[in-house]
């Protein structure tokens, strides 16, 4: 029994995650930086041959709700911890003819989760919320672009006032 065909769509914020990452590795094409963009070009192409990813992600509170999107490790060095995560989803058809896509929405560093953070802003996500809540609310509970804007006021007002944290 073969695989279903796949579509593969590399969203905006990828493509600038992966320009980033192409820049970095110019400067020295045999170092990590290159060494990582090769290993994800090669899983960006098994995430569209049908490959699994590494897990499914969960709902967890602290973060916005991916349990809808898989997560892929990724590294430069095979002998270390992969470094980075992609993370992807996968849409079914909308109709007869149509093909599973899989939705590549960022490339991030592990560390402290902060690629789920922007793959969470990407789609427009809010922490706290369930996908469910999200449904089932009539008007959206968080514009993307409102939140960017309410990021950079809270950048520049945490560069005003150094002692204070902003969560």
């Amino acid at each position: 029994m073969g695989r279903q065909p796949l579509r593969l769509v590399v969203t905006p914020g990828l493509k600038g995650d992966l320009r980033a990452l192409q820049q970095a590795a110019a400067h020295n094409p045999r170092g990590p930086q290159g060494r990582l963009l090769r290993v994800t070009l090669n899983e960006l192409e098994l995430i569209a041959q049908g490959e699994r990813g590494t897990h499914r992600l969960e709902y967890m509170p602290t973060y916005p709700d991916l349990s809808d999107c898989q997560t892929t490790y990724v590294g430069a060095d095979p002998g270390r911890k992969p470094s980075h995560r992609l993370v992807w989803r996968e849409r079914m058809p909308e109709g007869p003819g149509q093909l599973i896509t899989r939705e590549v929405i960022a490339l991030g560093e592990r560390n402290a989760g902060q690629v789920y953070y922007v793959a969470g802003q990407r789609l427009g996500r809010p922490v706290g919320f369930t996908l469910a809540e999200l449904r089932s609310q009539r008007e959206p509970i968080a514009n993307p672009l409102r939140l960017r804007q309410q990021s950079v006021e809270a950048s520049e007002h945490s560069a005003q006032n150094p002692g204070l944290e902003l969560g």
